[in-house]
This record gives C-alpha cells, structure tokens and sequence, in this order.
C-alpha cells in the first residue's frame, strides 16, 4: 500500500496549528504539500517555536510567495491549475482580496478541492471576530465543563479546538478527493474552529438536549460518579478508574473489598460524594504502582495518570511506536509518529520543516516552467515581500 494519498498535491496557505496539523496528516500518509508562505519570515511557528514548526511541517516543501504583487498572484494560480486540493486559514474575506479564492482558483482548475479554515465560519455574525483556541472552547461550553464541581474552570493543555478542527478538515479534503474521483466535480470546503468544538460535545449535549443538564464534575462522565473518576494514591500520583460498564465496576468493587459500593456504580448528589470519599481514603493506603499491581492484572478499566515524559516511554508507546526518531546533524530529531497504522502503510520520517522558499525552482520546474520563467516571476517580485 506504501502511501495512500501519493499523487496528490495540496497547496497549504495556512500557518501555526489547525491547517498545518491538517496537512502533516495528509503529508503524513504520501500527500506532497506545498507549503505557500509570505516571503518575511513565512510561518509565523517558525520563530515561534522551532521544534514545533518541525512537528508540523515535516515532509512538505516551501515555496514562498507575495500574493499581495500580481507576479505572486499568477504564479501561484499556475499551480493551482496543477493542483488537487488547497487549504487557507485567513479570515473571511482575505483571499478573495488577494484573488486566489475558490472562484478564482476554480476557474483554473474546476476539479479542485478548496478547503477553508476559520475561527466561526464563513458567515454569520461573529465570522470576522479574531480567536484563539482558548476563546472558541470558551464559546462551545468546553471550557465551563472542563473543571471540578464548585470550583473555577481549568484551562485544558491540549489545544482542543485547533486539533479537532485539523483533522475534520483532513477528512473533508479526503472526503472530497472520493467524490471527485466519482462525480469528476471539485468542492469548496468550510470548516470551522467553532462548529468542530461543537461536533465534540456529543456526549455532554445529548444529555442537555435530552432534558439533563449539569455543569463542571456534575455529569456522569465529568466527575460526578464513583465509577468514573481520578483518585489520589499515597505516593501523590492519581489513579484513573473509567468502568462504565457494571461488570468493570462490580470487578473493582470486589477487588477493593468494597462490594457494598456495587450498586453506587453511577450513584449521584450526597450518595455519590460519599463513595468517592470512601474510595478515596482508601487509595491513600497505596502508592500507585501498588494499586496497578491489585488492579491491573484483572483487566478492569484502570490506568495510573502518567506524566507526558512516563507516557511516551510506556511499553505500549514503544511498540505501537509512538515516536519515530532520526539524525540530524549529530544528534536525535524525534517526533510523534502518524497516528494511522496499517497494514503496509509507511510511516513518516522525524523530519526538519522546509526551509522558507527552499523548493520554489524545484516546485515551478516540476509544472512545467523553464529558467528563464521562474526568473521573470522573480524579477517581477512574486518571490519577495
């Protein structure tokens, strides 16, 4: 199988997490991306963060370009004419200043797929409001359920919004490639930071829509049940228990010598309170390796939280090779590795990003262009700020 998407060549407008996240996927499983950067200082991850622009970018190629100048316009419509997808994540609007929307680049190439990135969408009345990650899970209840009950909001780590709305957009690229090959038809894509936290809140909003509404450590999943939850072990590390289902839980239970809490399994308000207090104390004999010894073993749904360093050098991390690791310049690049495996598929190399403009002779060579035409673009200005 090797790479599934070899042969397909995506034009990345996008910068610093949510595009780029969305075209290392593609990257990642054979897409050649084009990385098309203003010619300053191009992705603004470049100076923000060297090793995470490296994660990001690793496997595409650079070719600078001033999309402001016509030069810089015209040359990069000629790729897209030989093109199959383009992603863009400026604000609403933006492109179609610069004159390479879907409509105009369309014009020159009606099978490609366009996909647009933004914080709220395309329309609607927040759509030219400036956002990060933090204030569009602030806006889709993701941040007021993310804490404990009573207390003030956590501000997760994980940059939700941006992943999630990366790898919706990878899928609607793919999705859109399918129809093509059958329907011999491109499509304009819009995906959103806003609507992709949304699609994320399955759980908690079924049970709102359903009549059942609680806040932050209240709901079932979010801290409220015995069965579900964090415990403090005696050495001051936590023990998660997820047993969801009766027969998990009813194992713990016994294991714990705790049958009488059996039927507390999704038990709420002072009954709950009082089983994970009982739960608790007793966590506090153990340290958790000792816990992982008793409860591990019979397989019920519990794990110790580990640290980001104890993760990635868990045994199941180092098989299912979590990170793959190479040489550069006399010491080890690692990274982490794509998260699709398969029968036969090649996994990406640890890679340094494209240096800025590295490959636009190489780019403009390979569509056709001679010499003597890449140096009037460049003469012209396409290539400078």
């Amino acid at each position: 199988m090797g790479k599934m998407l070899e042969g397909v060549r995506i034009l990345d407008l996008s910068m610093n997490l949510p595009g780029p996240y969305c075209t290392m996927l593609l990257s990642d499983l054979g897409a050649d991306v084009i990385k098309i950067e203003e010619p300053r200082i191009g992705d603004q991850a470049r100076v923000l963060n060297e090793p995470f622009f490296d994660q990001l970018n690793r496997g595409k190629r650079s070719v600078k370009l001033n999309l402001k100048n016509p030069a810089g316009r015209e040359a990069f419509l000629e790729l897209a004419k030989h093109s199959d997808a383009v992603l863009e994540s400026f604000r609403p609007g933006v492109v179609k200043r610069l004159g390479v929307d879907y409509e105009a680049v369309s014009a020159v190439n009606r099978r490609i797929v366009y996909c647009s990135i933004s914080g709220f969408g395309q329309d609607g009345p927040m759509k030219d409001v400036p956002c990060h990650d933090l204030n569009i899970i602030s806006l889709t209840g993701i941040q007021h359920m993310t804490g404990v009950r009573g207390g003030p909001p956590v501000m997760p780590s994980v940059l939700i919004a941006d992943t999630a709305t990366g790898t919706l957009a990878a899928l609607a690229i793919v999705s859109a490639l399918w129809q093509r090959a059958v329907k011999d038809r491109g499509q304009y894509l819009d995906v959103s930071m806003y609507d992709s936290c949304f699609s994320w809140q399955h759980i908690h909003a079924s049970f709102l829509l359903s009549g059942y509404e609680y806040g932050a450590g209240e709901g079932m999943l979010s801290g409220a049940a015995p069965s579900y939850n964090l415990y403090r072990a005696a050495d001051g590390k936590y023990i998660s228990i997820g047993a969801v289902e009766p027969h998990f839980w009813a194992g713990i239970c016994r294991a714990l010598n705790k049958d009488h809490l059996i039927g507390k399994q999704f038990a709420s308000g002072e009954e709950a309170e009082e089983a994970r207090k009982e739960l608790q104390e007793l966590f506090l004999t153990k340290t958790s390796d000792q816990w992982m010894e008793i409860l591990g073993p019979p397989g019920l749904c519990v794990a110790p939280v580990l640290t980001l360093r104890e993760s990635l050098d868990h045994p199941q991390a180092r098989h299912r090779n979590v990170l793959v690791s190479t040489e550069v310049n006399g010491a080890v690049l690692s990274q982490l590795n794509c998260p699709i495996k398969g029968t036969g598929l090649q996994q990406p190399e640890a890679r340094k990003g494209p240096v800025l403009g590295g490959h636009n002779s190489e780019v403009f060579r390979e569509i056709g262009m001679s010499p003597e035409e890449i140096q009037g673009l460049e003469q012209r200005g396409a290539f400078s700020p």
